[in-house]
């Protein structure tokens, strides 16, 4: 443990060394989530805020790790009634972005998002054995959820001379959201399979 701990500050200091400028960049922005191979639900919209902090190491390169708060899941319409999987991360990106013409940059590299919310409503299912009870489920799923996922980020931004900065991105899960990835015979399943997060965001900084 010392020695991992002491590789990470060696690792720091030299990035810190190596690096030429350094910048601060709060963001704000809007979200279209949803789940694969769940793609017949609709996209639950939210917001993602946060701050990140642009290592420069050259005019064409730079590291940028982030801290965001982000809103996901999705909606399922059924019979005119909506069910509502609500489930937010804090997302933790580390992007290599690359600078190819003036502000226009592209960018992309892994995530850990830590599960801090979770809440299932409106779910409904019927019990695998006579009588076949219909059931509704709207209830905090927190325990239901895996505690952390990875993703994969890409994504392409302008910054503006001013200081604005405009980007898209989409978020690729790589890990399934739900401890339980194995569906199970009689009760509720609701809340199991191998789904994966899939997330769109436009968002807009300020490069200080």
């Amino acid at each position: 443990m010392k020695k991992l701990v002491l590789l990470l500050f060696v690792a720091f200091i030299s990035i810190q060394i190596s690096a030429q400028e350094f910048h601060f960049i709060p963001r704000i922005g809007f979200n279209l989530a949803n789940t694969y191979p769940e793609s017949f639900a609709d996209m639950r919209s939210g917001v993602n805020v946060g701050v990140a902090g642009e290592i420069r190491f050259s005019k064409l390169f730079a590291l940028e790790p982030g801290v965001y708060y982000s809103m996901q899941g999705y909606r399922y319409k059924y019979k005119g009634e909506t069910s509502k999987l609500d489930i937010d991360y804090l997302n933790i990106p580390i992007y290599a972005k690359f600078y190819l013409y003036k502000g226009f940059h592209m960018f992309g590299g892994p995530q850990l998002g830590i599960n801090v919310r979770a809440k299932g409503t409106n779910f409904k299912y019927s019990l695998g054995y006579p009588p076949f009870e219909t059931k509704t489920v709207s209830r905090n799923i927190k325990d239901d959820m895996s505690p952390c996922d990875l993703s994969f980020s890409m994504g392409a931004g302008y910054t503006f001379d001013m200081g604005l900065i405009v980007s898209v991105n989409y978020n690729l899960g790589c890990t399934y959201i739900f401890k339980e990835s194995e569906y199970t015979f009689g009760g509720s399943n609701l809340f199991r399979g191998k789904d994966h997060n899939g997330v769109i965001q436009f968002n807009l900084g300020w490069y200080f």
